[in-house]
């Protein structure tokens, strides 16, 4: 009867052991995040919740990045309130719109206006405004072409190949001495 006993607490204790080294997997991405949303989906929570900032951005720039027509990226944007439209990463997606449908000096304005925007925002809010340092950085790399593409008289319509130049000059690293 005593090695039952015995038996009995190591297999109470080892089920204690083990019962204290599960591990619980949870998920990394919110399975609510809109980046897991297909387009229809955001399309949807776009029009449904106009003033979803988040949402926006990542409905204008998933148009970017699919290529759709540039003017559906501006009308969009212009469908949602005011503060919304002001958000730094939707003003940056609008201003490569601009920028592709030929309208450089809108995109400048746009780009710009966000820029100072962001740069006024405070560092503890830059990401509820979508002004992270990311976005600043991809604002002032855009303003900065666009800016050189008004002096040329050019847009990407026009004269492609200048304004890839105009791009690639405004990512040059700054050198200053010998």
């Amino acid at each position: 009867m005593r090695w039952r006993t015995q038996l009995a607490v190591v297999g109470a204790l080892g089920a204690l052991y083990l019962a204290g080294n599960v591990a619980f997997v949870r998920p990394v991405m919110d399975p609510h995040s809109v980046d897991r949303l297909n387009l229809a989906a955001l399309e949807e929570l776009v029009a449904r919740e106009p003033t979803n900032a988040v949402a926006l951005r990542e409905l204008t720039g998933r148009y970017l990045d699919l290529s759709m027509p540039s003017q559906l990226v501006i009308d969009v944007a212009q469908r949602a309130p005011a503060g919304t439209q002001r958000d730094g990463k939707v003003c940056l997606n609008v201003a490569r719109a601009h920028e592709l449908l030929g309208g450089i000096e809108e995109g400048s304005r746009v780009a710009n206006a966000a820029l100072n925007r962001c740069a006024n925002t405070p560092p503890e809010l830059a990401g509820l405004y979508g002004c992270d340092v990311r976005v600043q950085t991809e604002l002032a790399l855009l303003a900065s072409a666009l800016d050189r593409m008004i002096q040329w008289h050019i847009s990407p319509v026009t004269d492609p190949r200048r304004a890839a130049l105009a791009h690639d000059i405004a990512g040059r690293p700054i050198r200053i001495g010998p």
